[in-house]
């Protein structure tokens, strides 16, 4: 298959505002419909900045706030106290306390995860750390994981997590920034296709932070080992479908280049050699080529900004006709975007307007879905049927 041009992105964009007429990837743009009306309940806040969510099995929420906090929300109340995070972290632009998530032993090992920004603003990288949970306290705790390489700005940490079916971990880094951000005397974007380096990749980890033995580069000699997946930006959504084995990412683009990807082990994603996006300083285009196959080309891509947050698997019972489609949070489009797949395609696109910047969104125990909002004064809303 022949590299897409930007030409015949455009012949498609007239012929359709969302039909695969590329074949891959699905473009979205223009008008998405509206998903059946649904009633919006503010259940907790204000939030100083939350930024990821993970569901306890007694039913409870720990939401993450940048500024270095962790809240408890048990029995759909908010614990007025927080809970301080034990290590210091950098809380400058995107930076901060970032992604939770619960370990999939959590019943045995009570062991809940963090990525969080670390340094100053001449020198900071993502890290990644656990800690006990008990009874409202975070104990006993290490850090597993820190980026090979700092960077000198607070943009693009990545962030998500997301353990496999093996009980490995996956976490998103980001590529190190927009120009004229430089890392090594070029360009930082640049760096998403250097396997010496984190930056634009999706790593894979054991628990306590050592190194799987069939990670995909681990015998060759100027690639990390720890990287699963390269060629990313900003990826900051990650969800595994454990039922069909699908792993789903969904990453920030620059203007008009947001994507959603089907991840597979060792691929590369293509940034910056293959986008949709176009440079921030003069809005030229960054590549001629939307799809080559040296790459791995995205399932969806949103022309019009998206800017997707977390990304979420429907498990719930309350919308039956979601069953197993994902939920990506718009923190531009100020929506929940629920994308319905088949055999590794997108295939269609509904949204749910919230009308503030959609960080996240979380399925409870219980099967009940809930959107966290970003801000200075996010909130927690849960989602529900509109009554009749």
């Amino acid at each position: 298959m022949k590299h897409t041009s930007i030409l015949a992105v455009a012949i498609c964009i007239l012929l359709s505002t969302s039909a695969n007429c590329l074949g891959n990837p699905m473009i979205s743009r223009g008008t998405i419909p509206l998903a059946e009306e649904v009633t919006l309940t503010s259940i907790a806040g204000p939030l100083e900045y939350p930024w990821g969510i993970a569901s306890l099995p007694d039913g409870s929420f720990l939401i993450t706030q940048r500024s270095g906090q962790l809240r408890l929300i048990s029995d759909g109340k908010l614990s007025p106290e927080s809970i301080e995070f034990p290590t210091e972290i950098l809380f400058l632009g995107q930076g901060g306390l970032l992604d939770v998530a619960v370990s999939p032993n959590f019943t045995q090992d009570q062991m809940v995860y963090f990525s969080y920004a670390t340094g100053n603003m001449d020198s900071n990288r993502l890290a990644i750390g656990r800690a006990k949970w008990n009874h409202g306290k975070l104990e006993n705790f290490e850090e597993i994981f820190k980026s090979a390489q700092s960077k000198n700005n607070g943009a693009h940490f990545g962030s998500r997590l997301a353990f496999l079916p093996d009980k490995t971990l996956l976490a998103t880094i980001g590529d190190g920034g927009n120009p004229p951000q430089e890392f090594l005397d070029i360009f930082a974007r640049e760096q998403a296709q250097n396997l010496q380096t984190h930056f634009g990749s999706i790593i894979r980890i054991n628990g306590d932070g050592s190194i799987p033995d069939d990670n995909p580069f681990n015998n060759q000699a100027d690639a990390l080992p720890q990287i699963w997946s390269f060629g990313h930006r900003n990826p900051q959504g990650l969800v595994i479908d454990y039922k069909s084995g699908e792993i789903w990412s969904s990453e920030h683009g620059p203007a008009g280049g947001d994507e959603l990807n089907l991840l597979k082990v060792g691929s590369n994603y293509g940034w910056p050699r293959v986008t949709f996006g176009r440079d921030y300083r003069d809005g030229s285009n960054i590549s001629f080529k939307i799809t080559d196959p040296e790459f791995s080309s995205p399932v969806l891509a949103w022309l019009d900004t998206h800017a997707p947050g977390g990304l979420t698997l429907y498990t719930g019972n309350a919308f039956p006709e979601w069953q197993g489609r994902l939920l990506s949070a718009g923190l531009v489009s100020e929506d929940l975007r629920i994308i319905q797949v088949k055999d590794g395609a997108a295939i269609g696109e509904l949204r749910i307007p919230v009308g503030e910047r959609v960080r996240d969104a979380e399925v409870s125990q219980d099967g009940s879905l809930y959107i966290l909002t970003d801000g200075p004064k996010g909130r927690l809303l849960r989602v529900d049927p509109a009554k009749q």
